[in-house]
């Protein structure tokens, strides 16, 4: 060999040496670990803030000003019994703020496989073993349930220690569904509510002291300015596919009688969702009843009889049902011991106790399929009715 050939040689190889070097560097992902609180806020100058509790107990704030495209996260359950943990990236759009979802009806057509639940209030040990029991995602918790749709009807958020995990779980698999023609809906719950509008008599203390540790009001943990504080606000309240209308608490007479729609009710929620009650009245008249008892974040006569809560009559029923076009609500909010029918199925009931519903694998769950429906439990049980 020359030695000019020897010296073009080693000009190649450290070329060669420098794009592979820089090619590795390029696919490795930086990854941000939280246990039990992990929040992305964006910051007035475009940046991004990063807080969490790490996994050996370290306090994690950390500034982007560009968030790079190899970032993920990884969650870490913060309950001690619950070994969960997953990874996730931020979905490829920012949201865009105050999004009125037009969401009258998604069509006609109901995907072969709905699972419905709701309620989870912290408890991710339950969602996940009813994800992966019922085929929804893998051990990674990734999407496996293919063009099938998720529904979640509600109250993520309080009582429990990683109710964060699953709003986060939730995001995640959302962007993935969609990215093979699954869906998974998020409507939002009163305990939403109740955290947007800084009403904090749930929370978990774990969450609260970490929110003062940052010096960081917990409710802004969650504000319009933070990625799941955004995603929550953004989602609807009421979604109607096919014969079923889901919503969290329940539709009355008077949704009826005082003619809201569910564009209008999707509207307004997103738009005042977390404002305090005085302020949302005076914002905005529709939204004294909305709000109120007999709208659909605290309604509870579909499934409740008592003196405090008298049940829906059947006529009334039917008069809902027609006014919103169609034959079956699905709810949560108030609790049930397995998942249920009633008013001859026109009405399924799906809040039940998790924590004790999961020691037991009682239901969990609600699956709609084309010609049949049936409770689930969080092994992947059938239970008809």
């Amino acid at each position: 060999m020359t030695k000019h050939s020897r010296k073009t040689y080693g000009i190649k190889a450290v070329i060669l040496f420098l794009f592979v070097f820089l090619s590795v560097q390029c696919q490795q992902k930086t990854i941000i670990e939280g246990k039990g609180d992990l929040y992305v806020l964006y910051q007035e100058d475009n940046s991004y803030r990063i807080v969490a509790a790490g996994v050996d107990g370290e306090l994690i704030d950390t500034l982007f000003s560009k968030m790079p495209a190899n970032l993920l996260f990884r969650y870490h359950a913060a309950e001690e019994e619950t070994d969960v943990a997953f990874d996730f990236a931020l979905h490829r759009e920012k949201p865009k703020w105050r999004l009125f979802a037009k969401n009258k009806r998604t069509g006609s057509k109901l995907p072969e496989k709905t699972l419905v639940v709701s309620d989870l209030h912290g408890r991710l040990d339950a969602f996940a073993a009813l994800l992966t029991g019922n085929g929804v995602t893998d051990d990674d918790y990734s999407w496996t349930f293919g063009t099938n749709r998720l529904v979640f009807i509600g109250d993520i958020l309080d009582r429990g220690r990683d109710d964060n995990g699953i709003a986060w779980l939730l995001y995640k698999l959302q962007e993935e569904a969609k990215r093979v023609g699954g869906e998974v809906v998020f409507l939002q719950g009163n305990h939403e509510d109740l955290v947007l509008k800084n009403d904090l008599r749930y929370v978990h203390k774990e969450h609260l002291a970490f929110a003062d540790t940052m010096g960081i009001p917990y409710a802004d943990l969650y504000g319009d300015h933070t990625v799941l504080g955004s995603w929550i606000r953004n989602s609807p309240l009421i979604f109607v596919n096919g014969d079923f209308l889901f919503v969290h608490a329940g539709m009355s007479p008077v949704m009826v009688d005082q003619e809201y729609s569910v564009e209008e009710i999707n509207q307004l929620v997103q738009e005042y969702i977390g404002y305090p009650t005085k302020e949302k009245k005076e914002l905005h008249p529709r939204n004294e009843v909305l709000f109120g008892r007999d709208g659909p974040l605290w309604y509870r006569g579909l499934v409740f009889d008592s003196e405090k809560y008298p049940p829906i009559d059947s006529d009334d029923l039917d008069k809902v049902l027609q006014y919103y076009d169609v034959k079956h609500i699905v709810v949560g909010h108030s609790e049930v011991k397995e998942i249920e029918e009633r008013y001859d199925r026109r009405v399924y009931a799906v809040n039940v106790k998790h924590a004790k519903n999961f020691k037991k694998n009682r239901t969990a769950g609600l699956m709609i399929c084309v010609d049949t429906l049936y409770a689930v439990t969080y092994a992947g049980e059938q239970r008809f009715f």
